[in-house]
């Protein structure tokens, strides 16, 4: 079914003949009479008495007038909507859950100063779930952890952030030049969930029999420094800059650090993935 069988369909029905039709539509009859004889073999059914002066509506013709209208009515809205990608261009954006909001709200806001026609849509996850979003169109971008296994064609690094932990700066840790693993037995501590390092952080403590007093599970980075701020416990996460309350201390036994970095489809091609890319690279990244 084709939108000019619509059309030449719904002009029969408002002019009651197909010559009349024809003269408001600029086509030829005999166009018109193929167009709905195609349409209504399509259907399966005849729409309209043939053989009298004017085209009369058979009952399956009454019962697709209003389909027919609503058709064009639904084509025509979306043709306007589809008409705004051009006036506002949308990123939609994904970003792991272990990233700083307020680190990427200054990418967002900067970027948008420079363009700002240009809307982005943001969705969090883990990294399992934004590999599986962009591979599925849902996201054009992913901010997320980066790994050797990475195509330089498909993926670009922003930033390095050291692997240390976090402790309050009430804690006597925090007058510390570094710890060790082991030190962190019994001390109350805060799980980072859905951290990508999460399962070799659990194996190590249990190749050590170091058993942390977790009081808490959190899924958002925030959360995490948070509690940590104020006072509550301690956790094994990315460095970050200028958190009040927060302290870094090294790991002695616990020597890696993350690169965050941006991943999108092969074959994409897109003016906003490729300013929102370039801007990316050479934007301020404060951990």
């Amino acid at each position: 079914m084709d939108m000019y069988q619509i059309r030449y369909f719904l002009a029969i029905a408002e002019t009651g003949g197909f010559t009349k039709a024809a003269e408001r539509l600029f086509v030829s009859q005999p166009s018109l009479s193929a167009g709905i004889k195609k349409l209504e073999q399509e259907l399966g059914v005849t729409l309209f008495e043939r053989g009298g002066r004017r085209a009369i509506l058979t009952p399956a013709g009454k019962f697709f007038l209003e389909k027919a209208k609503t058709i064009l009515n639904e084509y025509q809205v979306t043709l306007r909507e589809l008409k705004g990608f051009h006036h506002q261009p949308t990123l939609r954006l994904g970003t792991l859950r272990t990233i700083r909001i307020s680190s990427l709200a200054g990418l967002i806001r900067d970027f948008q100063a420079q363009h700002p026609n240009m809307l982005i849509e943001l969705v969090d996850g883990t990294i399992e779930d934004l590999r599986n979003t962009l591979e599925s169109g849902d996201i054009d971008l992913a901010i997320t952890v980066l790994d050797n296994r990475e195509d330089p064609k498909t993926s670009m690094i922003l930033y390095k952030q050291r692997r240390m932990l976090a402790v309050p700066t009430s804690h006597p840790f925090a007058q510390r030049g570094s710890v060790r693993l082991m030190e962190l037995n019994q001390q109350p501590y805060i799980d980072r969930l859905h951290c990508e390092l999460w399962g070799e952080t659990q194996n190590l403590f249990a190749s050590k029999d170091i058993q942390p007093q977790v009081i808490y599970k959190a899924d958002h980075e925030e959360w995490v420094i948070s509690l940590i701020a104020a006072g509550l416990g301690m956790s094994i996460m990315p460095e970050w800059q200028g958190i009040p309350g927060v302290t870094y201390i090294p790991v002695l036994d616990l020597p890696l650090q993350r690169a965050i970095g941006l991943i999108w489809r092969a074959k994409q091609e897109s003016v906003v993935i490729n300013k929102f890319c370039a801007f990316a690279a050479s934007h301020y990244w404060q951990g």
